[in-house]
């Protein structure tokens, strides 16, 4: 189980260093599900602004208010809603190679 992020899946100006490799993890991620097949499973999560970490603290209120009004759930994915998330692709027997997005939903980044 690997833990990405929505900076590896959609280019920005900023952060190009931390975007590369989370990028490079996310194919990683796939890679190793072909090469770990069929005994083990690799998938990744991939989260957007998460509530309450040191990222989301240290934007300006507003970053954070934007994030939130621009997702279709009005909201930004909890540390509760990754780790559930992680669960559920633990338990799943014929899931792999998979990226799951967690961003509460941005219009832009669905796919």
């Amino acid at each position: 189980m690997n833990i990405a992020s929505v900076g590896g899946l959609y280019p920005r100006s900023s952060s190009i260093a931390y975007s590369a490799s989370k990028a490079g993890l996310i194919h990683l991620t796939r890679c190793l599900a072909v090469a770990l097949a069929p005994e083990i499973s690799v998938n990744c999560v991939a989260p957007g602004l998460v509530e309450g970490t040191r990222m989301a603290q240290r934007l300006p209120d507003e970053v954070v208010q934007t994030a939130r009004s621009q997702a279709v759930l009005e909201r930004v994915a909890s540390a509760q809603d990754i780790a559930a998330q992680v669960v559920t692709f633990c338990r799943a027997d014929s899931v792999t190679g998979q990226v799951l997005v967690i961003d509460g939903g941005v219009p832009g980044a669905m796919h």
